[in-house]
């Protein structure tokens, strides 16, 4: 078992599993990690189970970015809504494993009281946020390895440095990110936080190009909306272009994958996309739910996708918002559509 994951048992998922007499959930099929075996050898023996998931409870990178703190909640919201699913022939338990979470809390118990508009509390932030970075890293590796897809649920979006490091170790050659989002998170802050994994990935050489769809004109930084108009592996579509009839959302998808290539692809999503969703940075304007759906799909149709990772959203009480049902939602359409290229 890698040192960094926190295992979860069959028997934990099936707490938190509302059950239903006559019905069969994917809490009561879905797979879980077998009892004391290292985390390669026991995904390998689960191969039949080609999709496995992690849960990241932490939003520090997110404080770090000056942003609202509640993202780290998304995680236990999204896996609750998803083991609530029925299990039938559009969608089978069989085919996932739930391995467990990222184990974050001693940082999180660090980042208690830290304060980013203190110039040494955002360091110490900083600090924190790399060593998420190193943990998500060292699990992602070790699925990939192993040929499973990775579903990562929650976190800021601090995590897509630990997630896209993890897939060029383990696959052995950088990826492509695919990245639908409000915000470009290509700041060229020093510090480490979720405003900045993917120009820091492109640095730290794990990320090959780098394509975002959504994008809000109005919150890209002189020096990002030049990147992107200047470095031929930089591509992005606004959400103003599509509002203002450029692109439709259809033909921003189609683009984006003749942009990104057949390698392998990370696929991001930060659920701000989305307008009035509770997230970390919500906004009044965006996609909605069902063009987010859409995108997810059509995106994981057309590319080599070895991950998809939601993050940022905040559940309110009950999961009022939404946020981790509709994480679960897409959860399911992301399988579907790697199934639906497989038949």
């Amino acid at each position: 078992m890698s040192q960094f994951l926190r295992a979860m048992t069959a028997e934990a998922l099936r707490a938190m599993t509302p059950l239903r007499a006559g019905e069969r959930k994917l809490g009561e099929t879905i797979q879980t990690l077998p009892s004391g075996k290292p985390l390669e050898e026991g995904l390998r023996m689960l191969d039949a189970a080609s999709f496995a998931m992690v849960l990241v409870p932490e939003d520090i990178g997110v404080r770090a970015n000056f942003g609202r703190a509640g993202a780290a909640h998304l995680a236990q919201a999204a896996l609750r809504r998803l083991l609530a699913m029925q299990d039938n022939n559009m969608i089978r338990g069989r085919d996932m494993v739930v391995l467990g979470e990222v184990h974050v809390n001693d940082l999180m118990q660090q980042a208690i009281g830290l304060d980013a508009n203190r110039p040494a509390d955002w360091q110490k932030l900083s600090d924190l946020v790399i060593e998420v970075d190193t943990r998500v890293q060292s699990v992602v590796q070790a699925v990939v390895k192993t040929g499973h897809r990775v579903i990562v649920l929650g976190g800021g979006h601090e995590n897509g440095w630990g997630i896209l490091a993890g897939l060029h170790q383990g696959i052995g050659a950088p990826p492509s990110c695919v990245n639908l989002d409000a915000h470009a998170d290509l700041r060229n802050d020093p510090h480490r936080h979720s405003g900045n994994a993917f120009s820091k990935a492109m640095e730290a050489g794990h990320l090959v190009r780098y394509a975002a769809i959504g994008l809000h004109e109005a919150y890209l930084n002189a020096h990002m909306a030049a990147r992107i108009q200047k470095e031929d592996a930089l591509h992005a579509i606004t959400w103003d272009a599509i509002v203002r009839g450029a692109y439709s959302l259809e033909q921003a998808c189609d683009t984006t994958i003749s942009f990104s290539g057949r390698g392998p692809v990370a696929l991001e999503v930060d659920l701000d996309v989305v307008a009035g969703m509770a997230a970390s940075a919500s906004s009044p304007t965006g996609m909605t739910a069902e063009q987010l759906r859409m995108c997810v799909h059509r995106l994981t149709k057309g590319l080599d996708t070895r991950s998809l990772h939601i993050c940022e959203g905040i559940p309110g009480e009950g999961d009022s918002s939404g946020a981790g049902k509709l994480a679960a939602v897409l959860v399911v359409d992301f399988i579907q559509a790697v199934q639906g290229k497989r038949a």
